[in-house]
């Protein structure tokens, strides 16, 4: 999804109103492939204030990723905001948060998919209390129970076990 900005980058004070869904297949984050329920919903503008481009994008989308602690599918919904600065020219004192631009076009669906991966929460969970997976023979604990010893103690402090009895 590609924004052609040509109009905006000589028109100081111009602005372009962006409302757009993008869709993605899925996304590889973390190790784990996360897929859409819904197309990305972009909404907000881009204003050429004194040579550079400001962008801000209120974004939401829903998607399935996995339990962090069961592995089960977990679906959720995420609304994000994306800000970015471009500019046409290189500025003198290197800013990092500015984006160089080579063409008259922006490229959305980048921006987007980078800035959702950044907004993802850490760990999506299917519930609060949920028990995760037996750390010895891997059955989910939440559905059953199992019979596995997790008294796993390290070996070099065994001596201690029984050192406030």
């Amino acid at each position: 999804m590609v924004l052609d900005i040509s109009k905006l980058i000589n028109n100081e004070g111009s602005s372009i109103q962006i409302s757009r869904d993008a869709s993605f297949d899925r996304v590889e984050f973390n190790g784990q492939n996360i897929s859409f329920t819904s197309p990305m919903h972009l909404e907000g503008d881009i204003k050429n204030i004194d040579g550079l481009l400001y962008m801000v994008l209120s974004c939401n989308a829903g998607y399935v990723s996995q339990c962090s602690r069961c592995l089960a599918p977990v679906e959720s919904k995420l609304d994000f905001t994306i800000k970015e600065v471009f500019s046409k020219t290189e500025l003198e004192n290197e800013n990092d948060d500015v984006i160089i631009l080579n063409s008259n076009e922006i490229d959305l669906k980048e921006i987007a998919e980078q800035a959702f991966c950044c907004a993802l929460p850490i760990t999506d969970l299917c519930s609060e209390d949920c028990k995760g997976l037996c750390p010895v023979c891997g059955c989910n604990l939440n559905h059953e129970t199992c019979s596995c010893e997790t008294d796993d103690i390290d070996p070099r402090l065994a001596a201690l076990k029984d050192f406030l009895k």
